[in-house]
């Protein structure tokens, strides 16, 4: 059986034609009369698409996002939040004559962060002029906003980096405390009931524009409320709290992105499906505003003509953070995850551990020694085995994803180069050629 020569012509020829082969491989030096050869490859072709989604979910989370972060590559993301409130329970007797102390916003810090925190952050809070209303499924969007009053109730102005604290409180305006606290001691109709989102309508907190980061705080019972503090008068030992808490249902964040002078600038703001061509050669994920991407295994099928019969042993794959896309400020994420979508980009499963129980996540793998050595690693061999063989319809792709928790909580994101570079996204595939049956 001398068929070696006519072997490495064929080889030789699919090597020059199809992408998912590498000329460099080396796969069985010594040749042997077995019935199988085992080869491995990473030059396989991965065809990276990014898109992002109309828009992302952000009332009922239970914190708001507040400021404003420039990325080297994607433009300038502002976050502003949105904060309705509940009617307050007040208990003071109204036969009692009352005085205002002081009126302030109080809010938690939740451990959220990006962008420069020890640059000072400023805070403008704003009044609303109409009722944040959630829509027929209860859901308000990153991309919805209300009219509020353009000049505003308070400015506050403090360095994240250097409190001391683990909260803020912004004083807001005595003739804004003396006018609800009148109201709540009389009884006034305005503020009982229902009637008192239509007398307050809530507050909404706008970063001003010279903000370096973006934080996160709490949305509670405890945090991000209002406190009404005021006494009985002739009783100078005589301090009561009235808490007023926002309403966690519809409170919410709004996300704005400033794509001028960026690689983004000429497409639309939503609904984009953009190859990593276009992006220089570019893959990207972005929570707040919805970025995904999606990886797909066009030449794959190639491998099969390489035998009678083929079968792939392993596939890992390796997704390398483009260096200078991430900082101590904007530090990377710490999993990724990936799902199985059809040929119309709906999901139809996910990518499991090895025992087919769990979605798969990537850790970051760090390499503190060596920049641009830090990745993420999947073991996808399942899906390329099922993958293999198939055509038109039934072929399939892979979308890469944070968890929903970082999509609707933060500004996360990810940005990695395709094969273009040597350190990008990387598909180590081992497969078995079968020479006979």
């Amino acid at each position: 059986m001398k068929r070696y020569p006519i072997f490495f012509g064929m080889l030789f020829l699919l090597i020059s034609v199809f992408a998912c082969y590498d000329e460099n491989n080396s796969f069985g030096k010594n040749w042997t009369d077995t019935a199988f050869r085992n080869i491995m490859v990473d030059t396989c072709t991965i065809s990276i698409t990014s898109t992002t989604i109309d828009s992302v979910e952000t009332n009922g989370k239970g914190i708001s996002l507040a400021g404003c972060y420039t990325h080297p590559l994607w433009g300038t993301f502002s976050a502003a939040t949105y904060l309705p409130y509940t009617t307050p329970n007040y208990a003071t007797d109204a036969d009692e004559s009352v005085r205002l102390d002081s009126v302030v916003l109080a809010m938690g810090y939740n451990s959220y962060s990006i962008g420069d925190t020890t640059q000072p952050l400023r805070f403008h809070i704003h009044r609303l002029l109409e009722r944040v209303i959630a829509n027929e499924n209860n859901y308000i969007y990153n991309n919805a906003s209300f009219r509020y009053d353009p000049t505003p109730l308070a400015s506050y102005t403090f360095v994240p980096n250097s409190r001391e604290e683990s909260r803020i409180e912004i004083r807001l305006p005595d003739e804004f405390g003396l006018d609800m606290l009148e109201r709540l001691h009389t009884r006034d109709g305005s503020v009982e009931g229902d009637n008192f989102q239509d007398y307050f309508k809530g507050l909404v907190i706008v970063p001003d524009e010279s903000c370096q980061s973006v934080l996160s705080f709490a949305v509670n019972d405890t945090s991000s409320v209002i406190v009404l503090r005021y006494g009985i008068e002739n009783q100078d030992d005589s301090h009561i709290e009235c808490t007023i808490t926002p309403d966690t249902d519809t409170q919410f964040y709004h996300i704005e992105q400033d794509r001028s002078g960026t690689l983004l600038a000429d497409f639309p703001s939503k609904n984009i499906e953009v190859g990593s061509s276009e992006l220089d050669n570019r893959g990207l994920l972005f929570g707040g505003i919805g970025w995904y991407s999606t990886l797909s295994f066009p030449h794959l099928n190639n491998i099969l003509q390489l035998g009678k019969q083929v079968s792939i042993e392993s596939a890992y794959l390796k997704i390398y953070p483009e260096p200078g896309t991430w900082t101590e400020y904007n530090p990377l994420p710490d999993s990724l995850y990936l799902y199985i979508v059809d040929e119309n980009n709906v999901v139809t499963d996910a990518v499991t551990d090895y025992l087919g129980e769990e979605v798969q996540h990537a850790t970051l793998m760090k390499d503190p020694s060596i920049v641009g050595n830090n990745y993420y690693y999947f073991d996808i061999t399942t899906f390329m085995q099922e993958e293999l063989g198939a055509f038109g319809m039934y072929k399939h792709s892979l979308r890469l994803v944070f968890n929903d928790e970082s999509y609707t909580q933060s500004l996360q994101n990810l940005t990695f180069k395709d094969q273009t570079e040597e350190k990008s996204v990387n598909l180590q595939l081992t497969f078995k050629v079968y020479e006979s049956y």
